[in-house]
């Protein structure tokens, strides 16, 4: 296991933990998972143990990182599966999804980020996230929402499609789409 340390004084978000598993070399990842299982401690340097798994008959590549903290708890895990033969995921579709969750909730707020890649755009071409609130609860550490984020063409074409838990402050709501939740 190698040592995982966020930046001096900063708390791991799905940012970093993404960042910090790497890609898949040789093939293009399609789909990711990045869950945290215990809210991010500020400061505190993980551990990790990576897993990866070459499939020979449907020629895809899953990567599994487990981050622990410092006594042995798992803390997060991030899940990376992609098909040999592509040559790579459109980095503007995943972008595009970051910066929606981004700009929305904050990078600390995420929990947990799903994506799946499901088409490629050209660079000039315009493109629209809209956000959804799928459903509010309480974790035994926190209350948050389940979202789905959808970045397509300004043609309809659906691109990537995101399904985002995050947190929020007890008794606040976030407003998604001009509605307050």
């Amino acid at each position: 296991m190698k040592s995982v340390v966020p930046e001096a004084g900063s708390a791991p978000t799905f940012l970093s933990l993404g960042v910090a598993a790497g890609r898949l070399v040789g093939a293009g990842a399609d789909e990711a998972d990045i869950v945290f299982f215990l809210p991010p401690r500020t400061g505190e340097p993980l551990r990790e143990r990576v897993r990866t798994v070459r499939d020979t008959e449907t020629h895809r590549i899953d990567r599994t990182v487990e981050y622990f903290d410092t006594i042995g708890r798992r803390v997060a895990e991030v899940y990376l599966s992609g098909a040999e033969d592509a040559s790579g995921v459109p980095e503007r579709s995943v972008g595009e999804l970051v910066r929606c969750v981004v700009d929305r909730f904050g990078a600390a707020n995420v929990r947990r980020f799903r994506v799946r890649i499901t088409g490629s755009v050209a660079d000039a071409e315009p493109t629209t996230c809209s956000v959804g609130v799928l459903q509010r609860y309480r974790t035994d550490h926190e209350s948050v929402q389940d979202v789905a984020v959808v970045c397509a063409t300004d043609s309809g074409t659906v691109i990537a499609r995101a399904w985002v838990t995050v947190a929020v402050p007890a008794q606040a709501h976030v407003a998604v789409d001009g509605v307050s939740a």
